[in-house]
């Protein structure tokens, strides 16, 4: 029977927190179509952004978790099965959360985002002096980029969002963690500490 705490209760609380983050930030993107209208490299800063909530949201769940039910400790696999669990749950909501957008919502933005992005490469080809035969090239290569279908989209969207937070819960984990030590050693050098 899991307590009112369960590790895997409060992954799933707050997996479900950070996908409506995730979702609130994709909601702001397609409805100001910032993606369409700004530069080539806005879709890098937004990457860049979303790495940080997340880098910011796993270490303060982790912490968070560390020391309001586990007294103050933690050990690195605990730390990264949390993080994991809570990127787990929050990949699977966000993507849904895709397929639906591009299923139901809007089934051309998949497409008009490729284009948006034909144009922009394109465009900074062209201003940075590329020679014409490469930028043919490269935009042969987004002439045959097909669109994927939604589901794809959902596997996709998952695997790279678990294999993502996996790298980010390592990272997050190795900060986090703190081990008690049950070392008879520390333990006797903090009783004589104690006595002064």
């Amino acid at each position: 029977m899991q307590t009112e705490n369960s590790p895997l209760k409060l992954a799933l609380t707050n997996g479900i927190y950070y996908a409506l983050i995730v979702i609130s930030v994709q909601l702001i993107i397609w409805a100001t179509a910032i993606i369409e209208k700004t530069g080539l490299f806005s879709s890098f800063f937004i990457m860049f952004f979303n790495l940080g909530i997340l880098i910011f949201f796993l270490l303060f769940c982790t912490k968070k978790y560390r020391d309001n039910l586990l007294n103050g400790t933690i050990t690195f696999g605990q730390a990264f099965i949390y993080g994991l669990m809570i990127v787990v749950f929050s990949s699977i909501i966000t993507g849904l959360f895709q397929y639906i957008l591009n299923r139901y919502i809007d089934p051309d933005y998949a497409q008009r985002m490729i284009n948006a992005i034909q144009e922009k490469t394109y465009q900074f080809m062209l201003n940075n002096g590329v020679p014409e035969d490469q930028i043919d090239q490269a935009m042969v290569k987004f002439d045959t980029q097909t669109v994927q279908t939604p589901l794809q989209a959902l596997t996709d969207s998952l695997k790279s969002g678990v294999l993502l937070g996996s790298i980010i819960s390592l990272i997050t984990s190795l900060i986090v963690k703190k081990n008690t030590s049950d070392s008879g050693y520390e333990k006797a050098m903090s009783e004589l500490d104690s006595q002064e």
